[in-house]
């Protein structure tokens, strides 16, 4: 999405990517604007901050954005490698803990495209490693948009998202780098194809098992793990048995809840259990 009013600090200079603390002072810098191509001049006064401005007067809306994909473009690529955030599986409605499928690892890249497009959509940078791809999106102030994020989950497409929104207009790249070569909390997945299937998995082993109202109290009959009994039959009172319990995949799925307590599935480690 565009953004007004932020100062452009990367431009580009001979096909390169440059920092404004990389160039003279004045129109003399021979830059231009990554995303017009218009020629830049180097602001560099002792009040305000260090920046780049369009030779013409009128600001290109999308040039901090654009300068910052070419930013990350450059450091992959120089780097040959990222590290990718921890991988957990997250339960959608439900009370369960988020389930760590694997830390944060670095991995070699073999190629950065910009503007890459998968069928209708745009993605902000793709890294190509280990013969698979993912997306990155540069979050500068709103999140990635909801349309563009269910088209890359049905293409089961991953997809991290870098917030720079704390520190955007002002991060070096320095900090940058460091960003994108180290763990670090501003780069999370938005979707894990990973996840996604090991969730499929366990939803795959779980039953729909239907609300049943006694009074003000409401059950769930025949229990598979006898969490309660009456006269034989088990049954499990939704509040204080289901909803704690490790085997509710879902405690609002279609009128009832979801549960694997009739196959033992609860986590990723139960999946690989005959």
């Amino acid at each position: 999405m565009a953004q007004k009013n932020l100062k452009l600090i990367y431009a580009l200079k001979d096909g390169e990517i440059t920092s404004i603390d990389e160039v003279e002072r004045g129109a003399e810098c021979g830059c231009v604007c990554p995303a017009c191509g218009a020629p830049l001049m180097a602001r560099k006064g002792k009040k305000m901050m260090h920046h780049f401005a369009h030779c013409a007067g009128n600001d290109c809306e999308y040039g901090y954005e654009f300068s910052l994909r070419l930013a990350v473009k450059e450091i992959l690529t120089k780097a040959g490698k990222i590290t990718l955030p921890p991988v957990s599986v997250k339960f959608p409605n439900s009370y369960k803990s988020n389930e760590l499928v694997s830390e944060a690892r670095e991995v070699p890249v073999e190629r950065v495209g910009l503007e890459y497009r998968f069928d209708d959509v745009v993605p902000d940078i793709m890294v190509h490693t280990g013969g698979e791809q993912f997306f990155v999106g540069i979050r500068i102030a709103r999140e990635m948009e909801e349309q563009k994020l269910n088209e890359l989950q049905k293409a089961d497409i991953s997809v991290i998202e870098i917030n720079l929104s704390r520190v955007m207009g002002t991060i070096s790249i320095e900090e940058l780098t460091e960003i994108l070569l180290c763990n670090r909390e501003e780069k999370q997945w938005k979707y894990n194809a990973l996840a996604n299937r090991y969730l499929q998995m366990i939803i795959r082993a779980a039953d729909k098992r239907d609300f049943t109202t006694r009074g003000f109290a409401m059950h769930v009959d025949d229990c598979p793990i006898r969490a309660r009994e009456w006269r034989g039959k088990p049954y499990a009172n939704f509040i204080d048995d289901c909803l704690d319990c490790k085997y509710c995949i879902s405690h609002t799925y279609e009128g009832g809840i979801l549960c694997s307590g009739r196959t033992r599935v609860a986590s990723v480690e139960d999946l690989k259990i005959d």
